[in-house]
């Protein structure tokens, strides 16, 4: 399909066709709403909501057949990954069983009230992350874990290859939001000892100093890394975490840029049109302007407000707008 750029944007051709269409016949170009990136207080403040993720065990499609649990053991690799590169929320799906039954341990009158977790706090994950393996041979192996049971060729040394796929899925929609393929190799050199992978861990500290393990590292360190590159990016905006008759608690402080007298109009929650066929949200209308608040105090992650006019509840949007000039 071909396409057209149109302000700094790429168009498919048959939407341009269309704008072009509406312009020759006097009708009026229908609006293309893009995504847009809020720009409070300044366009260098751009704070993004860490996504919260799930992974789950990948399938072993690679036809190995050794000891080792593949999909469960490369499953915690690109979680300590994920971990690392602190830009997601990782939340445990694989083990979460043991965490509810902690819960209801906590709960028999054999525990004490004292210290227990709070119900309904379970933090809910947007994207779950699968994937699959598709490679993990070594040519040359002695173990006969990788199809190949003769010893190596004296002088040639062994070579690892692992080939990863991974998926990132919006659990709301059901739809894959980024796909990736990681392939990586390793090998011993022309003169390197043959390692028997048989008396190993999966994700040991010795296991990665083999070609095997040093291979396994370098795919799931570029997959975890082409995965984050491609998920949804979310924005922090400025919103009522706690609403009064006087003071309005924001959900942002220090940390997003906010500064005492700042003041925002305050919004209801608008409403989406979806598209009738395909459920695709097609339009957002805003709510109505319903409030002013002004900043007085800036904490560390929120900010309190003092009610101008109007009214303010939790989940309303706030607008930044300039403030008005001071009575002397």
């Amino acid at each position: 399909m071909s396409t057209h750029h149109t302000k700094g944007y790429l168009l498919p051709a048959r939407i341009a066709s269309a704008g072009l269409a509406a312009v020759a016949c006097g009708c009026t170009v229908p609006h293309i709403d893009y995504p847009k990136v809020s720009r409070y207080p300044d366009s260098s403040c751009r704070r993004i909501v860490k996504p919260a993720v799930a992974v789950t065990d990948f399938d072993n499609r690679a036809g190995f057949t050794g000891r080792w649990q593949l999909g469960s053991g490369m499953a915690e690799l690109v979680v300590n990954e994920l971990l690392r590169k602190g830009s997601v929320v990782v939340l445990e799906r694989v083990h979460l069983g043991d965490i509810l039954a902690e819960y209801a341990h906590q709960r028999k009158r054999f525990f004490r009230a004292e210290g227990r977790s709070a119900s309904g706090r379970l933090k809910n994950a947007q994207y779950l992350i699968r994937g699959a393996v598709t490679d993990f041979t070594v040519s040359g192996d002695t173990s006969g874990w990788f199809g190949s049971p003769r010893a190596s060729v004296r002088g040639r040394g062994t070579r690892a290859r692992v080939t990863l796929l991974m998926h990132a899925i919006d659990i709301e929609t059901g739809e894959i939001v980024a796909s990736v393929k990681s392939e990586a190799s390793a090998s011993s050199g022309w003169f390197g000892a043959a390692v028997s992978y048989k008396g190993l861990s999966f994700g040991g500290e010795t296991f990665f100093r083999t070609p095997l393990g040093r291979a396994t590292a370098a795919a799931v360190r570029r997959g975890v890394a082409r995965l984050l590159a491609r998920l949804p990016r979310a924005y922090w905006q400025p919103m009522v975490a706690e609403g009064g008759p006087e003071q309005v608690i924001i959900n942002g402080g220090a940390n997003a840029g906010i500064r005492c007298g700042d003041e925002f109009r305050v919004r209801e929650t608008g409403r989406m049109v979806t598209d009738p066929i395909t459920g695709e949200i097609i339009e957002n209308i805003p709510g109505r302007v319903v409030g002013k608040v002004r900043v007085v105090e800036v904490l560390p992650a929120s900010a309190h407000a003092r009610l101008i006019s109007g009214y303010a509840r939790r989940g309303f949007f706030l607008e930044p707008c300039k403030p008005e000039r001071l009575a002397k």
